[in-house]
């Protein structure tokens, strides 16, 4: 599993299609430096990297890494065609369920501005079927072939419909079998997300989820780095900062409608994330600079 940590967005550098007779195969190439996205419509692909060895099917994708040794361990033994795109991220990581503590929901460093840009994640399968192969065809077509627009327009244009094309790729990934415990992370950060205003308790969370509640606690903590008390009390505090930037609500209107029930136990969360309370916090941010 591939995670690309955004913003900025992957960027395309290069893209195009290719068929290989009978006995042609993918060059032997060494770090080059960006992805190669390869996403075959007929025949089969043999490509290596490293030690592991991919046999590219039919409706199927595979992403080379940019500083791996990649090479074809077998020609082609029938007419393929494919297309393949170079792109290039800036921060990535292979995700598998033995890695550990990934903290894949990043919170960069900031000044403690709500509206501080914040990073996501892109997952992708490394290499597997493609599940939706008519819209993953069309868009791989209209990358290449939309040319009938003005310079700046066509390449604004080509980067959205690879944007598309990712999207379309990510809709193949199966997070409950190829990484189950980030499924149920997700799944429980949802729930917290959409349900922050009220109290949500373990027992409501594992009936929810169908899962054991200290099962979804380990699954949170090793893919996100937190308990789901933590993760809630996050998502409460995000907000209480937009509401303190954005209403002219008193501390406690805003605590109660973030899901504080106690005015002093939010206002020990908010100096305790941001070392500061939540009306220096405001004075901060909203303060007039006299002539």
């Amino acid at each position: 599993m591939l995670h690309i940590v955004a913003p900025p967005l992957p960027t395309l550098i290069a893209a195009g299609e290719d068929t290989y007779n009978v006995g042609q195969s993918h060059p032997n190439r060494q770090g080059i430096g960006v992805f190669d996205l390869l996403i075959v419509t007929n025949g089969s692909l043999y490509i290596g990297e490293e030690e592991n060895h991919f046999h590219v099917k039919k409706h199927q994708v595979l992403i080379l890494y940019p500083d791996c040794h990649h090479f074809s361990f077998q020609a082609c033994t029938e007419t393929t065609h494919f297309y393949w795109f170079h792109f290039s991220a800036k921060e990535w990581m292979e995700l598998h369920e033995a890695s550990g503590n990934r903290n894949v929901d990043r919170r960069e460093e900031d000044s403690g501005n709500p509206f501080t840009e914040r990073t996501f994640g892109i997952l992708l399968e490394k290499y597997c079927p493609i599940h939706n192969a008519l819209a993953v065809e069309t868009i791989c077509e209209q990358i290449l072939y939309a040319d009938n627009e003005a310079l700046y327009r066509w390449e604004w244009k080509r980067q959205m419909l690879f944007q598309q094309l990712l999207q379309e790729l990510s809709n193949n990934t199966k997070l409950s079998q190829s990484l189950p415990s980030l499924a149920i992370a997700e799944q429980a950060a949802a729930y917290l997300r959409k349900n922050f205003q009220r109290k949500v308790s373990y027992q409501e969370l594992g009936e929810v989820l169908n899962f054991h509640p200290n099962h979804i606690a380990r699954c949170m903590i090793s893919t996100l780095g937190c308990t789901p008390i933590e993760y809630v009390n996050r998502v409460r505090l995000d907000q209480a900062k937009i509401l303190l930037l954005s209403k002219d609500w008193s501390i406690e209107e805003i605590a109660i409608h973030c899901g504080f029930s106690q005015l002093a136990y939010f206002s020990r969360m908010f100096k305790k994330q941001e070392g500061v309370s939540p009306n220096q916090f405001r004075k901060k941010f909203m303060s007039v600079k006299e002539n």
